[in-house]
């Protein structure tokens, strides 16, 4: 699906390449047509936006919002998992995952970053891959949220994943989650803080938070309705 992979490539650190690519990114997402209007709209506003930046500017407020802490944190199991062992479990059956699909991952990458997660839906059988990706709704869902009350033009690209994917999240439960971010950090000490504490959906010892593919999912799953 051509779609995921736009959304993967805006998802990314943004550079000149993107920058130069914006025009037919949007004519994919306009000729694919997955995507309803009212969430199409604020994307390609986003994405018009993006391209007329100043790019260092845009670079700085990406390693901002995503580099530092773990409220937009784009690593999935970090929010599942954070860092106990279960995480490198999950890594691992991810990775594998990839493997049988024929996808290499680069030397640095981790597989649960959503950005390359999302390369990955994109080339699995349509039907197999919107089941896993609505699996992760919930956590993309809950980032969005967060993004959302950071009045982040980045909420509109979660949206649309979490709309690709067709699951009906429970937005009290999104809610909920989100809530649980913690506050924006002034200070290294502060830094350091935050990245001890426990992550937003709780991960369980047996690891069920995951979904029979590896994959997080909220401990209520995702059959909530709107």
């Amino acid at each position: 699906m051509r779609t995921l992979r736009v959304l993967a490539k805006l998802l990314a650190y943004p550079d000149a390449e993107i920058l130069a690519q914006m025009s037919a990114l949007k004519g994919v997402l306009v000729e694919d047509d997955f995507l309803k209007p009212k969430t199409l709209k604020p994307l390609i506003a986003f994405m018009d936006r993006l391209a007329h930046a100043d790019l260092m500017q845009s670079q700085e407020d990406y390693v901002e919002l995503f580099d530092r802490g773990r409220a937009h944190c784009l690593h999935l199991f970090e929010h599942v998992h954070g860092e106990s062992r279960f995480r490198g479990q999950a890594m691992v059956e991810l990775s594998e995952r990839y493997a049988e699909m024929g996808l290499q991952i680069g030397t640095g990458e981790l597989p649960d970053y959503l950005p390359l997660f999302l390369e990955f839906i994109s080339i699995c059988e349509p039907e197999e891959g919107l089941e896993t990706l609505a699996q992760s709704a919930p956590i993309i869902g809950m980032i969005g949220e967060k993004l959302r009350r950071k009045k982040s033009d980045y909420a509109a690209i979660m949206d649309a994943v979490v709309a690709l994917s067709g699951a009906k999240l429970n937005k009290a439960e999104i809610r909920k989650a989100a809530d649980a971010a913690l506050p924006n950090i002034k200070t290294l000490d502060e830094l350091d803080e935050q990245w001890q504490e426990p992550e937003a959906f709780g991960g369980a010892p047996d690891c069920g938070t995951c979904g029979p593919s590896g994959l997080p999912v909220t401990p209520s799953g995702v059959g909530g309705q709107l």
